[in-house]
């Protein structure tokens, strides 16, 4: 049956999941960009417009919204739709401040006993000072905002970015151990009392080869995780996912939605965790989706309508594995980025644009400085589909493209 479905983001993981749905549904896209009208309609309504998105559910009997961005949960979006009997699939705004506040869930990891970085939590900047004198480098200094970690190395490079974030007038900075190992995402979903997995990547943060340069949100991905083992799985279900989820559903806030559980293994085989996501992030949404053995929109209605524990007792994947590789422009002149040879890219890479791509009158593609766009194979092995996604990436040209050329390129299993 065909639904109304409205989306609520404007990055690519929303296109992601638009996409994914189009084939038998009819969707909308708040705000969305054009470059999704192909399979989508892009609605003009900000993210955090809550009163304008809810008329336009009614006016155009929308069955099921799904907010997907930071900017919507951070309303009372969910309170909001509930209280007007909407079908909405995401957590509520005390869920969302309660786990996905960087300050909140390092407190609650602690007092959980998950093992989580040794860290510090400080409003002064002088407290903040002091801490790191004492401290093993490198370390990590965050605050709230969504992209805001910096690694530091030495003391005097950590006082000066504290002193410049107190002086940006943020209230509290977060520091952190630097835990050394291979950064995980491993996805649940869950209707606030049981959860399964759906998923899992190897995240590549860090802006140059070899894990050095800046933290990002991600410059390529690997799934599914082959360094999270089974055993490693149900230590996260048993330990951290269903710990979180009964501690809300006792405070009365079970959580409704996609949960990404964000986290390090240690060379040791340890697992830290560092935070939660409340969906699939930009660089492994298309990955996970695409290995999905099943329609994601029954998994979320039976969410909705109180069926899930009835329905599912495993969620299938497929036995394929997915590279994902952020294509990146470093002209920051903004000038002749027209975006060459997408022609050229086989039909079965699946091609993921950020929303600074535009198409001009000659309907070309430009970018702007930042992430461009996400290449995505899918194949049987690992190594297969890293060698596919780099040989079509070389078909892609514009002024300062540029690209890590070492996502999934070890497979040490050991």
């Amino acid at each position: 049956m065909n639904k109304k479905i409205l989306i609520i983001g404007n990055s690519v993981n929303t296109a992601g999941l638009a996409k994914s749905l189009a084939s038998n549904n009819t969707i909308f896209v708040a705000p969305g960009n054009n470059l999704i009208k192909d399979f989508a309609t892009c609605v003009d309504i900000r993210e955090d417009a809550i009163t304008e998105l809810l008329e336009f559910v009614l006016e155009n009997d929308i069955d099921l919204t799904i907010p997907v961005s930071q900017r919507s949960l951070n309303t009372n979006i969910v309170e909001l739709f509930t209280r007007n009997n909407q079908q909405i699939f995401a957590p509520n705004l005390e869920v969302t401040n309660s786990i996905f506040n960087k300050y909140a869930i390092k407190k609650l990891l602690y007092k959980l006993h998950i093992p989580t970085p040794k860290f510090g939590i400080f409003e002064k900047q002088a407290m903040a000072i002091d801490y790191i004198k004492n401290f093993s480098s490198p370390y990590v200094i965050k605050t709230n905002e969504q992209s805001s970690s910096i690694i530091l190395t030495t003391q005097k490079s950590a006082k000066n970015i504290i002193e410049s974030l107190f002086k940006e007038k943020n209230q509290k900075v977060l520091i952190e151990d630097y835990i050394w190992g291979t950064s995980f995402v491993f996805y649940v979903i869950s209707d606030g009392y049981k959860a399964l997995p759906i998923g899992s990547s190897i995240l590549y943060n860090h802006s140059l080869e070899g894990d050095g340069g800046q933290l990002t949100d991600g410059m390529g991905a690997c799934s599914p995780n082959y360094k999270l083992t089974i055993d490693n799985e149900y230590y996260l279900m048993d330990n951290v996912v269903y710990p979180i989820l009964e501690t809300l559903e006792r405070n009365g806030n079970p959580y409704l939605g996609i949960l990404g559980i964000q986290g390090i293994i240690t060379d040791t085989g340890n697992l830290q965790i560092l935070g939660f996501k409340p969906f699939m992030q930009d660089v492994d949404c298309t990955a996970i989706l695409e290995l999905l053995d099943v329609n994601i929109l029954n998994l979320i209605e039976a969410c909705i309508i109180g069926s899930f524990s009835d329905e599912f007792d495993y969620i299938p994947q497929k036995n394929m594995s997915a590279t994902a590789l952020v294509i990146k422009c470093n002209n920051k002149n903004n000038q002749e980025n027209i975006i060459e040879g997408l022609e050229n890219i086989d039909e079965n890479i699946k091609i993921s644009f950020y929303p600074q791509i535009n198409k001009n009158k000659y309907l070309e593609y430009e970018t702007n400085y930042g992430n461009s766009l996400i290449l995505t194979s899918i194949a049987r092995t690992l190594t297969s589909s890293t060698k596919f996604v780099y040989e079509e990436a070389q078909n892609i040209n514009f002024k300062g493209i540029t690209y890590r050329k070492d996502i999934c390129k070890t497979f040490d299993k050991n």
